[in-house]
């Protein structure tokens, strides 16, 4: 006769003839695979194990364990696969000491460029010093070469390779106080300025220390007024030797003067002038050589 449930437990599950109903009819079927099929494949394996222990007299199923050991493939893979990383690791420092010795090489190659450069920088310091010399001494010691010098100088004056001092005007010209696009000095300006002191009797000019020639140009480069490709400062500040009784007068009344008026009435661009009794311009640049003639006519 089956016990009877004790106080407080649920009778088995029985079919019509008074038999027990296998779990998975009572709990349902989903929910009886997921709680008892890991276990049984446990205890599946571990039966398992367990018997072949005991074929082989290990009931402890130590020889059992013992089959996870790599056999002679296992371990053959195992070498290739050390030797691989080996000759990875020798090509790696092979290569970094190949790397390291071309850097060296460049490095060396750009210290000796670096040394010869300064070299002939040197040569033709002196060589140009010596030619100086030369020229000087030429010069001073023959009538012609006395005659030479003079011309020289003025050509050298006019053009703008020899520094200069006389009297003139100091111009002093800036953007508008918060000024907007409109009222900023642009390079057309300064150079409808400087047009108007060649105009008005001007000998020599200077933008912020830089010497104008007949090579020089004034224009905007990115967001700055650059003049013999070296860029200015506002305020621009310009030099000009000249008559100082007669230059202010002559540049009021040439069309750069009347621009420059209209600037400063109209968008409040700055502008003063004031005379100076002696004002020394720089020489511009040394000038490259593009072709030489000779004083008969013949290249």
């Amino acid at each position: 006769m089956a016990d009877r449930p004790g106080p407080g437990e649920m009778p088995p599950a029985t079919d019509p003839s008074g038999r027990p109903l296998p779990p998975q009819a009572t709990m349902g079927l989903l929910n009886y695979i997921t709680a008892t099929s890991l276990d049984e494949d446990y205890a599946h394996v571990s039966a398992r194990r367990a018997a072949e222990g005991g074929a082989d007299g290990d009931p402890d199923g130590q020889h059992g364990a013992g089959r996870g050991r790599p056999g002679p493939i296992g371990w053959l893979v195992l070498g290739l696969f050390g030797l691989l990383i080996v000759t990875a690791a020798v090509q790696t420092a092979r290569t970094e000491t190949v790397r390291e010795s071309s850097r060296q090489s460049l490095v060396s190659q750009i210290q000796e460029g670096r040394d010869e450069l300064a070299e002939a920088r040197a040569e033709a310091g002196r060589l140009r010093a010596e030619v100086d010399d030369v020229r000087r001494s030429y010069l001073s010691t023959t009538e012609q070469g006395r005659n030479l010098a003079t011309q020289l100088r003025r050509l050298g004056a006019a053009g703008g390779t020899t520094p200069v001092t006389g009297p003139g005007v100091t111009i002093v010209a800036d953007d508008a106080p918060e000024a907007g696009p409109k009222q900023q000095v642009l390079d057309t300006d300064l150079q409808i300025l400087v047009n108007g002191l060649w105009s008005a009797g001007a000998e020599a000019i200077a933008i912020n220390g830089q010497r104008l020639s007949n090579l020089s140009a004034i224009r905007t480069a990115g967001e700055a007024v650059t003049v013999n490709f070296r860029s200015l400062s506002r305020p621009y500040t310009i030099t000009a030797i000249g008559d100082p009784d007669q230059l202010p007068a002559r540049f009021a009344e040439s069309a750069g003067g009347t621009w420059w008026f209209n600037l400063k009435s109209l968008y409040d661009i700055r502008f003063s002038m004031t005379t100076e009794d002696s004002v020394t311009l720089p020489a511009v640049p040394m000038p490259r050589l593009r072709h030489a003639e000779r004083l008969n006519g013949d290249r």
